[in-house]
């Protein structure tokens, strides 16, 4: 099993690639039997191998609407109009037109079917006409049919890779931000920029991944309702956790720069604890994402958390003892950094403890049961 993933890394071409291929071969031979226009038949069939086979039959509904399109253009203006050069360019405007106004995007195969028949001699239309038919069928039957039995995608398993590679970067993001805000250390900005970077690429695959899963089978079809019902949600949770390490990294900065404007004087220890209380949710964080992860994608059960502000009410408990000692605009200031970091753990530790209760309560219960609770039991991350 090892060497194949090492031969799947090596090889330069994909199965997409190898399906373009098969369905390139077939529809030119079969068209070529039968003594169509192969080239026009290969055409067709490389358009229609979609990512999905829902997205195949929705493209080859298009283009048999495109084709219809062409055909018409290109046999009224060629029965009022002699075929050849003139009428070809007073043609294509006007199917470039029709095309976008009837909401069509494939304008280059509304052009094709045009373009030949107004290259024919007067005579040859009609037939000329039912052999393009012919052939955009063959390319679009044989898309689709290579689409569907060779090597359909498992876009499924490759969601769930991408969703535990996010949520292992994105959540170190956030908990390596947070922790440099506690020990006023700053990530270097070529760091900070290349693993943005990263967690912003794995939000697009997954999202992309999550758009084809969803056109492949759907998730009222999903024989596994936790996962594909919460990954949506999953999702946007990493993304706002992405934006919240932003904001912490801007805020250590603000820090820093205070800090310096002030002389970097000592921590006093009122501030002291409460740092360490805001380091001690982050390790919480921490935890209760290894096991939403744990949870989600290795089937291990959900222990149930109260979600409440007791842990935040004794963090604000350090803060009025800490403002009994200091006050004026510097405690404003260092008041303003605590509250962003604070409320974004707080952000973090409470949906963590959503997500984990919500499974909890309903880990028991069968796919369908789980969908009717599922829209109502978690709120917006």
């Amino acid at each position: 099993m090892g060497r194949l993933k090492k031969l799947r890394l090596k090889m330069p071409f994909g199965a997409r690639m190898i399906k373009t291929a098969i369905a390139v071969s077939l529809s030119f031979f079969l068209a070529h039997q039968w003594n169509l226009n192969a080239v026009v038949a290969a055409v067709t069939a490389i358009v229609n191998v979609q990512p999905s086979l829902r997205r195949s039959f929705r493209n080859a509904i298009e283009q048999i609407a495109v084709h219809i399109l062409g055909l018409a253009v290109g046999l009224v203006l060629g029965y009022l109009w002699a075929p050849g050069p003139l009428a070809m360019g007073m043609a294509t405007p006007l199917v470039i037109w029709l095309t976008l106004k009837l909401g069509f995007s494939d304008v280059v195969m509304a052009l094709i079917p045009m373009v030949i028949i107004l290259s024919s001699p007067e005579e040859a239309f009609i037939s000329e006409a039912l052999y393009r038919s012919l052939v955009i069928f063959i390319g679009l039957g044989v898309g689709m049919v290579v689409n569907g039995l060779v090597a359909p995608p498992h876009y499924r398993d490759r969601l769930l890779c991408s969703l535990q590679r996010l949520n292992e970067v994105t959540a170190d993001f956030f908990c390596t931000l947070a922790e440099g805000f506690i020990q006023i250390k700053l990530m270097p900005e070529a760091e900070y920029m290349q693993r943005r970077q990263e967690v912003k690429s794995l939000l697009s695959e997954s999202r992309l991944y999550l758009e084809l899963w969803k056109e492949q089978l759907g998730q009222d079809k999903t024989p596994y309702p936790w996962q594909d019902q919460l990954i949506e949600k999953y999702i946007d949770f990493n993304a706002n956790l992405y934006h919240k390490s932003k904001d912490i990294y801007n805020t250590t900065i603000d820090r820093i720069n205070w800090r310096q404007q002030m002389g970097n004087p000592d921590i006093s220890p009122e501030f002291a604890a409460i740092l360490a209380m805001l380091q001690h949710g982050n390790k919480d964080f921490a935890r209760l994402n290894r096991e939403l992860r744990q949870a989600l994608f290795e089937g291990k059960p959900a222990r149930h958390y109260p979600v409440d502000d007791a842990f935040w009410q004794e963090l604000s408990d350090f803060v009025d003892k800490w403002h009994e000692k200091l006050t004026g605009a510097y405690y404003m200031h260092a008041l303003l950094f605590l509250a962003v970091v604070a409320n974004n753990l707080k952000f973090a530790n409470r949906t963590a403890k959503e997500f984990l209760n919500l499974i909890h309560e309903n880990q028991d219960l069968s796919g369908c049961e789980v969908r009717g609770k599922l829209d109502t039991g978690l709120g917006n991350p």
